[in-house]
């Protein structure tokens, strides 16, 4: 028992040191650079983005759950590590490609090729979803923890040494580097060794068609949270997307709370789910509500107090940025309610039509964010973002039949949650505990 708490505790932290990391880099990347050479970082980062769902191909909370079940592990990484690599390389030729096609100064071209290499490092994230299922948890904050240590002490050096943009686009990728290289360390010393990985077919058939839909949502995921600075940055300029970019990093570490908190949960659901299914429906409920009413908390916290996060992170330079940051704080509360949607389907094998709901949220968000960063500026697309995620997240489940009952789950947890939370919290620490 002890041991599975201690495990969901590490998640948050590794979620928390990678969105610290991230967040921290760039308050003191947009303090050194300026809005505009900021907003110039912050596009490439974006444009990258849009593929980078290949890379890892959405491998993880499939292999999660297919760990958990303790077969074939070595072929299930083994395969994974072959699916990763074969969809980075096309992610990475059609980047390519499509740098050399757009209009872009040759300098953000080049800074486009240079980030997307971080494709062949984001693909070992599949590592994750083992150390998650195996309740190492610690691994993963340990990796973090070194690699935020390194990344940020060389932005200080950086800093210091008065480097151009180029350096930081650099280092950016380096993160991903090692990362990835101290997790297959871990891995390899302690836990199990890479030679001994196995490619088999049957397993990378059955992975593909598992993740294919997960691959489509994420894709179209990733759009509608990274559409809207590469379409400031067309529309207005790259100093919009710099302010713009200030408000997003900030409210983005919170709500990755939600999700790793989602994520270190599935283990104990499953197992409830595979004993007792009266009492997984229950817990189910609980689940929904705990990380419901948890985002609209910490939404809140981040819109009461985004002047003073401003000032006090980003400057006189970045003021414009309070008015973003205070609507986009709500961006959390959808995250979460989202986050709850996605587990539940991976858990009752549901989810493979979810990029349904996100192909809508993604095409919601470009048509919104076409018209209104036209009429209101960066605040038109927070308000394009907000709603696209709430199209994704939530209303979406009201008109898929198979998803009525997640719509009805969230709706109750959005009204009634936070009565259930205070009448119920001892029996659902008591089954949580008893199942970790």
């Amino acid at each position: 028992m002890q041991k599975g708490f201690l495990n969901i505790i590490w998640g948050v932290f590794s979620k928390l040191f990678s969105g610290l990391k991230l967040a921290i880099f760039g308050i003191m990347v947009a303090r050194y650079l300026g809005p505009e050479k900021f907003g110039i970082i912050s596009y490439v980062v974006s444009f990258v983005s849009l593929l980078s769902v290949l890379a890892e191909f959405r491998l993880n909370n499939i292999l999660l759950r297919e760990i958990s079940k303790g077969n074939n592990i070595e072929k299930l990484l083994g395969t994974s590590f072959y699916i990763c690599f074969f969809f980075a390389t096309i992610g990475y030729l059609t980047l390519s490609f499509i740098a050399y096609s757009i209009k872009d100064s040759i300098d953000i071209k080049i800074f486009i090729v240079l980030y997307g290499l971080s494709y062949f490092f984001q693909m070992f994230r599949f590592l994750r979803a083992y150390f998650i299922a195996k309740q190492k948890n610690n691994i993963i904050v340990k990796s973090e923890l070194i690699t935020t240590i390194i990344i940020l002490l060389l932005t200080y050096i950086l800093i210091i040494l008065k480097t151009s943009i180029t350096y930081f686009i650099i280092l950016r990728v380096l993160d991903l580097l090692l990362f990835s290289v101290i997790m297959l360390t871990f891995y390899n010393n302690k836990y199990g060794k890479i030679k001994k990985w196995k490619y088999d077919k049957s397993i990378k058939n059955k992975l593909i068609k598992d993740s294919f839909p997960l691959v489509l949502s994420g894709f179209a995921l990733i759009v509608f949270q990274k559409i809207d600075q590469i379409m400031i940055k067309h529309f207005i300029d790259s100093e919009a997307v710099g302010q713009y970019a200030a408000a997003v990093s900030v409210t983005s570490i919170i709500a990755f709370i939600p999700i790793v908190i989602s994520e270190s949960l599935v283990p104990i659901l499953v197992k409830i789910r595979e004993k007792d299914n009266d009492q997984y429906i229950w817990f189910r409920q609980r689940f929904s509500d705990f990380l419901t009413w948890s985002s609209i908390l910490m939404s809140f916290v981040i819109m009461i107090t985004s002047p003073i996060i401003i000032k006090l992170l980003y400057g006189e330079s970045y003021l414009p940025s309070i008015e973003i940051m205070k609507i986009f704080a709500w961006k959390g509360f959808f995250i979460g309610i989202g986050a709850v949607a996605g587990q539940i389907m991976i858990i009752e094998n549901t989810h493979q039509i979810s990029y349904i709901k996100s192909i809508v949220g993604g095409c919601v968000n470009l048509i919104l964010n076409f018209f209104f960063i036209q009429e209101y500026g960066s605040i038109g697309a927070v308000w394009a973002s907000i709603l696209a995620f709430a199209a994704s997240s939530y209303i979406t489940h009201l008109f898929i039949f198979r998803y009525k009952y997640i719509f009805k789950i969230q709706t109750k947890s959005i009204f009634y949650g936070i009565y259930y939370i205070i009448k119920d919290f001892r029996r659902f620490f008591k089954i949580a505990t008893a199942n970790l």
